[in-house]
């Protein structure tokens, strides 16, 4: 998981936001029917600025099958462990910085849904507060901060396979929440991380690399992680633990390999 530019808000969502707040305000009750689907004017740009890749799993996605998706949710959220309130976040319905492009499945049950875990001691906060206020959030938002600092992509083989799976880095609680809430570990996901690490890492750049000559190694170097760790790219997570499981630190500056900065990804 990257982290996003989602750039300036739409023109159009401004709006729409005066609007549908002055409408929800008067409301006894603000459930996902009442709330309405008016934040979907920005499904379109979302999908494009995050190039059309789901802001959790990375995994590229069409727009219509996929969500608009609060991160905050927008009706009821599940704070547990740091918080019983359940109320939602209705007030950010429409906000730009509460709003993400995500597939189905993470967004979706059995994954995230309505769960927005706080860490103890949060407090939660009060209809039309602005975030974070107390709040701790356990999961990452992808649009404030990259998650490769809190995930970490190991190998895990076992007779007759070797498939790449997501951990905590460093024991990261935002990283071990995110996992568990957005089900980054789940079985095709799994299957689509290792047939990228298979096929797009390992065949077309570290069989190269491997076999080349020392005066072109940095180069074939260079052009991988150029490629693999471009924001258009699926999987930029996966692939920046792939090399640097390959190549690890002592051995990149020994040969003199760069790769960037955790938190700049």
């Amino acid at each position: 998981m990257i982290r996003v530019d989602r750039g300036a808000a739409p023109a159009s969502l401004e709006s729409t936001r005066v609007a549908e707040l002055s409408r929800v305000r008067g409301l006894a009750q603000r459930d996902s029917k009442a709330l309405g689907n008016q934040y979907r004017v920005v499904a379109d740009e979302l999908w494009r600025r995050q190039f059309f890749k789901c802001a959790y799993c990375e995994s590229c996605e069409q727009l219509k099958r996929n969500d608009v998706e609060h991160f905050r949710p927008k009706a009821r959220a599940d704070r547990r462990p740091g918080s019983s309130e359940t109320h939602g976040y209705w007030w950010l319905t429409w906000s730009w910085e509460n709003l993400l492009f995500a597939c189905r499945n993470c967004n979706q049950s059995p994954a995230k849904r309505d769960q927005f875990p706080l860490a103890e001691g949060s407090a939660a906060l009060t209809p039309e507060q602005s975030p974070p206020g107390l709040e701790q959030p356990l999961l990452i938002d992808p649009a404030t901060e990259s998650g490769v600092a809190h995930i970490q992509f190991r190998p895990v083989s076992s007779p007759g396979e070797h498939r790449w799976k997501p951990f905590p880095r460093n024991g990261s609680a935002k990283g071990r929440a995110t996992i568990k809430v957005c089900k980054l570990d789940r079985d095709d996901l799994v299957e689509l991380y290792s047939r990228h690490v298979r096929e797009d890492v390992e065949r077309r750049h570290l069989a190269r690399i491997r076999q080349a000559h020392p005066a072109s190694l940095r180069t074939l170097w260079d052009e991988a992680a150029r490629e693999l760790l471009a924001r258009t790219m699926p999987f930029v997570g996966l692939s920046y633990d792939v090399l640097d499981s390959v190549f690890p630190p002592a051995e990149r500056e020994r040969l003199r390999l760069a790769l960037p900065a955790l938190d700049e990804l």
